[in-house]
């Protein structure tokens, strides 16, 4: 991933991520409150910020459970998109899974649907793309810790390599890129390293 990529994109716009946000609770809700996450979405028509895959695995009356474990992952998909949104100050350290449900963005969409998506304030695309290069660098660490590859020369701002989780690093990185405008769409995001 170089500069010259960065031109050609066009980042998703406040409204886009607020919807994500939507979508996003809404699979992780289904996998951690599944009644209170239906009637949820059938109050605020949640449906229309899914995607397709999110829509079959809503749809889904008893989804397998690998497809519980992975969308119940998307939750550190959302930390990247509340940050984004300036819903946190700085992004979560990268060895520890974050509670979505107990952060004020993540209370006030679900508690005032209509309103969240009035007035979404996103960072500065300078914030967006220093992320989303720190969480690529991080994500190919892991990568390679992974695979065996044991040639980590960590730099001065890199977390220990033994404390990343890679699912967690991983999740991180795809929303953060879906943000600067990678994909075509949430379910086809490119994550080479």
């Amino acid at each position: 991933m170089n500069d010259d990529d960065l031109d050609d994109l066009q980042p998703r716009s406040a409204g886009e991520i607020a919807e994500r946000v939507l979508g996003l609770i809404a699979v992780v809700g289904k996998v951690q409150f599944p009644s209170q996450n239906a009637k949820w979405m059938a109050a605020n028509d949640i449906g229309c910020y899914l995607s397709q895959a999110e829509r079959e695995f809503i749809d889904s009356p008893s989804p397998e459970q690998k497809d519980m474990v992975n969308f119940s992952w998307r939750s550190e998909a959302l930390v990247s998109l509340l940050w984004s949104l300036r819903g946190l100050e700085n992004m979560p350290e990268l060895n520890k899974q974050f509670d979505v449900f107990s952060n004020a963005m993540v209370l006030q969409a679900i508690q005032q649907t209509s309103h969240f998506l009035l007035q979404p304030v996103r960072r500065e695309l300078g914030e967006l793309q220093a992320q989303e290069q720190y969480l690529y660098r991080q994500h190919w660490r892991v990568r390679d810790r992974d695979l065996g590859i044991h040639n980590d020369e960590p730099g001065e701002d890199d977390p220990d390599i033994d404390s990343l989780i890679s699912g967690l690093v991983y999740e991180r990185r795809y929303a953060m890129s879906w943000v600067l405008g990678r994909g075509d769409s949430w379910d086809d995001v490119p994550t080479d390293t």
